[in-house]
Parts: C-alpha cells; structure tokens; sequence
C-alpha cells in the first residue's frame, strides 16, 4: 500500500488533473483533500487554473499560408550544380587519399586542411553558408 501523506497526494491529485495515472486512487485523493485544509488551499488553485486553460480555445489561422511560402522558397532556391560539388570535393578527396597513402598520424593540420579547404571554397563563391535570409515576403492576394 502507498503511504498517504500531504505531499503525495498533491502529487497524485495533479496527475489526476492531467489525465495521468497515479499511485493514489482518485477516492484516497478527495478524502484527503476533505480532511486536509492545507492541501486543498494549494490543489484549488492549480483546479482553477487548469479548468480556465481548458476553457479557452487556440486561435487558427484563417488564411493558409503554406502555399505561398512554398512558392517562394522554391524560387530562391540556388540552382544545384556538380562543379561546385567537385571543387570542394575533390580537394578534399585527394587530401584525405595523401594522408591515407602516407599514413600521416593526426595531427594539428590534418584537422585544420579541409576547414582551410571549405573557406576557401565558400570565398571563391562568395557564399556565407551560414547566412539566414530574413526577408520572406508573400506576394499577392492570400485566399482563404
């Protein structure tokens, strides 16, 4: 049997509140809470509340807005292209076949070159890849 004191009950009477199963049955729960003013002072509060939120409803947008994002993701989306793919790749490809074949043991550089090898790729670009693009607009009318 489940010892029956103030703090347990407090314990079990909110997981009753949410739904949740608890240790205490939900009549050892309200005989205590009759018998118990101080336990009852703190329960009701949290009833009140929990009963308040469960009152209202959450607001939903009427216009669906996915669509037009969608559209305009699509549009700045970079076109993908192999060159670039490969001129990061295929330095980095060779500098690890190196390391390999001459079985370099690790060291300082050997982490450093393809970090070395990934700015200069994105400075050739000219591409911040870790830029966020703060200027999502819709364009048009929005349908409901």
């Amino acid at each position: 049997m489940t010892d029956i004191n103030c703090e347990s009950v407090r314990v079990a009477a909110m997981a009753l509140a949410d739904g949740e199963d608890s240790p205490l049955g939900r009549e050892e729960v309200q005989m205590h809470l009759r018998n118990c003013e101080l336990c009852r002072a703190e329960i009701e509060p949290m009833r009140t509340m929990n009963e308040l939120w469960s009152s209202h409803e959450r607001l939903r947008p009427e216009a669906n807005l996915w669509p037009s994002i969608y559209e305009r993701l699509g549009e700045s989306a970079p076109p993908f292209s192999w060159r670039v793919l490969l001129l990061f790749g295929a330095p980095l490809f060779g500098y690890k076949v190196l390391l390999l074949v001459f079985q370099a043991p690790p060291s300082l550089w050997s982490k450093l070159v393809p970090v070395i090898l990934a700015i200069a790729v994105f400075r050739y670009l000219k591409a911040n890849p870790f830029k966020i693009n703060c200027e999502l607009t819709l364009r048009g009318e929005l349908s409901s």
